[in-house]
């Protein structure tokens, strides 16, 4: 199974996780992870075990309402981030999830330290963004393995169930 996680944002976190143990971590550009997702995706032999976690921004419950408009603004552009890569995922047709920051509580803006242990990340030094990102691949990689989480579709296939669903309502 290949996880591609994605911290969104000026500084894109990427990384990548196969069957479990992280293989890269760095931090780019939204057009070059894009890219280098669309490499990897072509590259991969099972498109079915590939999918793209997403840090969803938009699922925020809470916003501190005494920040800055400054940095309100920095918080738009995050979650116009995470709509620009599901539509990527979407239009490619690339399986993904969309994680809530919720679901990451504890594992983010972790050491380098903390994060080399608990993953066992031997490799360059990587940035607080990639780190994030790795450490969403590595939590979902345990919620898929051990069933708690689905491996999601490819969205034409999704498409395709709703349709049929709906088909089905509309002729009953």
């Amino acid at each position: 199974m290949i996880i591609i996680g994605i911290d969104t944002g000026t500084k894109t976190g990427f990384a990548i996780n196969h069957d479990g143990v992280i293989v890269g971590l760095c931090t780019l550009g939204i057009i070059e992870a894009q890219q280098a997702v669309l490499k990897r995706y072509a590259a991969s032999e099972k498109k079915h075990d590939f999918v793209v976690c997403i840090e969803d921004t938009r699922q925020r419950k809470w916003v501190r309402h005494d920040v800055g408009r400054e940095r309100l603004k920095g918080v738009g552009s995050v979650n116009r981030d995470g709509a620009i890569w599901e539509e990527f995922c979407e239009y490619h047709d690339i399986p993904y999830l969309l994680v809530p920051p919720a679901h990451l509580v504890g594992l983010t803006k972790m050491t380098e330290k903390d994060f080399r242990e608990r993953t066992s990340w031997q490799g360059k030094r990587p940035s607080e963004h990639a780190r994030d990102a790795g450490m969403m691949t590595w939590k979902y990689h345990r919620l898929i393995s051990t069933g708690k989480v689905t491996m999601p579709a490819k969205p034409s296939a999704i498409k395709a169930k709703h349709k049929a669903q709906a088909k089905t309502q509309v002729g009953a």
